[in-house]
């Protein structure tokens, strides 16, 4: 089964609160397991952190339905915590968007040129010539072929 992810940025920049506590947090804040949102669950929230476990500021919310997820990023974006408790963990205002898969094409390698794009750096070669006969193809009279050279039987 395939999802629709929610990249949630403006998460604080540091090691304090962990991933579980970060997705509960998220939890009891926009109620991610209602029913309707279709949310993928516990333990599916990704949070993104750096080589230290210092959190980079952003995470990814998995939800099963496009319309859970327009839901959710809604109560994000609209919604200013008041609770000064969750404020101090989670910053009052978060920012959330639909993330966008990457495509085949986006995936590429750095080092990789467009072709489409890079058509004027193409190098084009020259048709190919006859291949050169090391010994010449004697034709007899009566138009066979012997690849003998000039040598007789």
């Amino acid at each position: 089964m395939s999802w629709i992810q929610v990249h949630v940025s403006g998460l604080p920049k540091c090691n304090d609160p962990s991933d579980e506590e970060i997705e509960t947090l998220l939890n009891a804040r926009y109620n991610l397991s209602d029913n309707v949102l279709l949310w993928a669950g516990p333990d599916t929230t990704l949070i993104k952190r750096d080589e230290e476990g210092t959190c980079r500021g952003y995470a990814f919310l998995a939800f099963y339905s496009s319309e859970g997820a327009a839901i959710i990023v809604d109560r994000i974006n609209e919604s200013v915590s008041s609770d000064t408790e969750e404020s101090s963990q989670l910053p009052p205002q978060l920012r959330a968007e639909l993330s966008n898969p990457k495509t085949a094409k986006d995936r590429k390698k750095k080092g990789q040129k467009d072709d489409a794009k890079n058509l004027h750096d193409l190098r084009l070669r020259r048709p190919r010539r006859a291949p050169i006969r090391k010994h010449p193809v004697i034709t007899s009279s009566d138009k066979n072929r012997t690849n003998m050279g000039n040598k007789t039987k």
